[in-house]
């Protein structure tokens, strides 16, 4: 009789559940994809994006907790584990239309851009409208400038050129758009008014007889001689729009004053340009002296030699 009741004590010794403590137990389920681009040309460059929220979820612990924790970071004191949100930074825009990726550009004119050491620059892309209409448009667009010594530039085309850049220097942007459906580029020509005095919008006040005399006023006056800080410049009679009657190079010395226009192209090149001479700066005054940049279409008087142009 003892060694069945010594029996019946170790089976329902056996049967009885061993004190495990109190542990709290859980699954994570994560579904992350991640991008990562990395620019090694020596060039500035930012993403254009939308942003994403990081997510923090707190789990309350009671006991030592064990297990892989790659993408997360644990407080054991606090019992928090944060997760970053590994598409932040990465552009959720939907893709452009195929027209409007036709028309994207930097501007109107499809030249290079000029600007002084510490001016800011809009080179923000957009889609060009006939005919000389810039539209802005939501895209995902990656902008960088090279060198990147001397200009940064945002994640939306703001460029900013530093205040010590030295005249002369030439920065090219380039915007990607999409990561790599149409990419973009131009060009930045930094200058100053005393490294060249020519750049800017002038027009025709005066003209300067051949053998001397007072001046004269124009059969019809140049309504735009257009310097750029490039080495272009443009010469139009009647503007309209972004119609040009011929273009050309220009080279100068500041010291001489020797000036050169070489016509290159153009809507209308007039048959007696005679570019090179000289020239001189009186206020916000331009004297072209020894040189004519040629009759307008159907001008009835003969050629002059010299034009006063004023800003």
């Amino acid at each position: 009789m003892q060694r069945f009741m010594n029996l019946m004590a170790a089976l329902a010794l056996t049967a009885c559940p061993q004190d495990s403590g109190d542990e709290t137990g859980g699954t994570e389920t994560s579904d992350q994809t991640t991008s990562t681009s990395e620019t090694s040309d020596g060039s500035a460059s930012t993403t254009t994006s939308a942003t994403a929220t990081a997510t923090t979820t707190t789990t309350e612990t009671t006991g030592p907790t064990t297990g892989p924790t790659t993408g997360e970071t644990t407080d054991v004191t606090a019992g928090t584990s944060t997760t970053e949100d590994p598409t932040e930074g990465v552009c959720a825009l939907p893709p452009l239309a195929e027209e409007t990726v036709n028309t994207l550009g930097f501007n109107v004119f499809g030249q290079p851009y000029e600007a002084k050491p510490g001016e800011m620059l809009d080179l923000s892309v957009g889609a060009i409208e006939c005919c000389y209409i810039k539209m802005p448009v939501e895209a995902c667009v990656t902008y960088s400038v090279s060198p990147a010594e001397g200009a940064t530039i945002n994640a939306v085309g703001a460029l900013t050129i530093a205040g010590d850049v030295a005249p002369g220097t030439v920065f090219t942007v380039t915007a990607d758009v999409e990561a790599g459906r149409k990419v973009l580029t131009t060009e930045v020509f930094v200058y100053t008014p005393e490294s060249n005095p020519f750049v800017g919008i002038w027009h025709e006040v005066a003209q300067l007889p051949c053998g001397g005399g007072a001046e004269v006023a124009p059969e019809m006056a140049i309504q735009e001689l257009w310097f750029r800080a490039s080495g272009e410049a443009q010469v139009t009679w009647f503007p309209f729009e972004i119609y040009f009657d011929y273009w050309s190079d220009y080279t100068y010395d500041l010291q001489t004053g020797d000036l050169t226009i070489t016509p290159t192209g153009g809507n209308y090149v007039p048959a007696d340009v005679e570019g090179a001479g000289t020239f001189k700066i009186e206020g916000n005054q331009l004297v072209l002296e020894d040189m004519w940049l040629g009759s307008p279409q159907n001008g009835m008087t003969p050629a002059n030699c010299g034009h006063r142009f004023e800003r």
